[in-house]
């Protein structure tokens, strides 16, 4: 399995994951906290992973695929 074909419901839980951090540093609740917790967890037990080559180089790259700002730029 390449490092770089994420599903897409890999990328909709980084996705999920990066609206729940930013959600609890404007609102740092507990509630807030247990939601970015559990988007975590849901992200790090993922299928995925067990498939994956080298797992620290896909999650930087399914980060970046994932972000809106880095996705759309074009590479260098």
């Amino acid at each position: 399995m390449s490092d770089t074909d994420f599903p897409a419901d890999l990328l909709e839980l980084q996705r999920r994951w990066f609206t729940a951090e930013a959600d609890w540093a404007a609102d740092p609740t507990e509630d807030k906290r247990s939601a970015f917790v559990a988007v975590g967890g849901e992200l790090h037990s993922h299928p995925y992973w067990a498939g994956a080559e080298n797992r620290h180089k896909a999650a930087m790259k399914l980060k970046q695929a994932a972000r809106p700002d880095i996705a759309q730029e074009p590479a260098a």
